[in-house]
């Protein structure tokens, strides 16, 4: 098990601890824990709704050998559970972490003798006791409250995972030759073929993006989750994906979780996605040239721009410079876009004068608290300002897709899935 999935695991159950212990002190209080049907109630969920880690530890996500029906009537309500607790232990957390100060203090403060005979004859009088009462029941309602929009909104998140959303935008690239105004391009990402994207779904995404009927389709990585063996009904269903012009592709880092070399080859053998490997395209738009790059992840990289990725954004760069120069055309004075499947190196991006970055990675957040006046609030928001949408960087410019598939759970909040369908003007 790697480190990863440790820490994530750990993670899952400090949260679930938490919950299962208010609540159970919960219980207590209103001496309900003796009683065997919520003793029963108490363990009952956290037990159940558990047994499913022991599959996923053991079959590593491989929900094909499930029944449909155990699927949806076990593994998916076992889902909901965990992101309602993850939701509901955090917020139990955090008022734990906000109320510890005060509670040491108060704790260190009544070893004085003076001061607990002073704060034991104030906390008797009535007003206080009254007063004490309201505040337990304004916090126990506000618990409740939080843990009913917790289901729901995890029960949501499962059920409408695959409502994708087509977004259309405009982009100005400046000093575009008028040739290629109007130009199209199809953004798709994070397919994540796999447990949670049976090709079914994705043949469902290959019939959406040919009705958009773009010029080009730029898909920026995670083709597969984890496993090789899943690159096959991924081709299967993409096999028939068509574009006027061209469809272009760079492997992202779940596609280095097994063999990057394979999936490629098998892409390149079986679908009309041709993959830019750390290279460079010249394409003729109406007779003016546009220079494509393409430019791989790495497993490791994390956020931080390593030496490999360095390596691989020389190689891209060569290449891009070499390929224009055969083409007998000025590196510096054509428009540039660049296929990455992270959007967190922008300065790197924008020092090398890309006029445009295609990215993905992030999936938008996934399961967003909220998002609204420019606040994304997400796990993805601790670790870049490049989430999802149009952004400006210094000279750059950057579209970050939300992406189509999903990790971790099978749901979506607040962040459907995206289809993009960019015209240059």
């Amino acid at each position: 098990m790697s480190t990863f999935v440790l820490i994530i695991f750990s993670i899952i159950t400090v949260l679930q601890l938490t919950s299962f212990l208010v609540f159970r002190s919960y219980l207590k209080r209103k001496g309900l824990l003796n009683k065997f049907f919520w003793k029963f109630i108490s363990i009952f969920p956290f037990v159940f709704f558990n047994l499913p880690y022991l599959y996923l530890i053991f079959y590593r996500n491989n929900f094909s050998l499930l029944p449909g029906w155990v699927f949806d009537s076990y593994i998916l309500p076992f889902y909901v559970f965990q992101g309602a607790i993850i939701f509901i232990g955090l917020y139990l957390l955090i008022l734990k972490v906000i109320k510890a100060p005060f509670s040491l203090s108060l704790f260190l403060l009544k070893k004085i003798g003076s001061f607990r005979n002073w704060y034991n004859k104030i906390t008797s009088k009535k007003q206080i006791i009254k007063y004490n009462a309201g505040r337990r029941k304004f916090i126990t309602g506000t618990t409740m409250a939080v843990s009913g929009y917790a289901f729901f909104a995890s029960g949501m998140g499962v059920i409408k995972r695959n409502k994708y959303e087509i977004t259309k935008v405009d982009i100005a690239i400046p000093d575009l030759p008028i040739e290629m105004k109007g130009t199209t391009f199809i953004l798709a990402s994070d397919f994540h073929s796999g447990p949670y994207m049976p090709e079914e779904m994705m043949k469902e995404y290959t019939d959406a993006i040919n009705s958009l009927q773009g010029d080009y389709i730029i898909l920026p990585g995670d083709f597969t989750n984890s496993n090789i063996k899943e690159v096959v009904p991924f081709a299967k269903a993409f096999r028939d994906l068509k574009a006027k012009k061209g469809i272009y592709g760079t492997l992202g880092n779940h596609d280095y979780f097994s063999d990057p070399n394979y999936i490629a080859e098998y892409i390149f053998n079986e679908t009309p996605i041709k993959l830019l490997r750390n290279s460079a395209e010249i394409l003729n738009i109406n007779g003016k040239p546009l220079c494509l790059l393409g430019m791989e992840d790495t497993r490791e990289s994390g956020v931080r721009f390593t030496n490999e990725l360095q390596a691989y954004m020389d190689k891209t760069l060569l290449t891009a410079q070499n390929v224009t120069a055969e083409n007998g055309f000025e590196y510096g004075s054509i428009p540039k876009i660049m296929i990455y499947h992270k959007p967190y190196f922008m300065d790197k991006m924008s020092d090398a004068n890309m006029d445009l970055v295609l990215s993905g990675h992030t999936h938008g957040g996934q399961v967003v608290l909220f998002d609204a006046m420019g606040v994304n609030l997400s796990l993805a928001s601790t670790v870049s300002p490049f989430i999802s949408g149009f952004y400006k960087h210094k000279n750059s410019q950057l579209y970050v897709s939300r992406g189509i598939g999903m990790v971790g759970l099978p749901m979506r909040l607040n962040c459907p899935p995206e289809i993009t369908k960019i015209t240059l003007v």
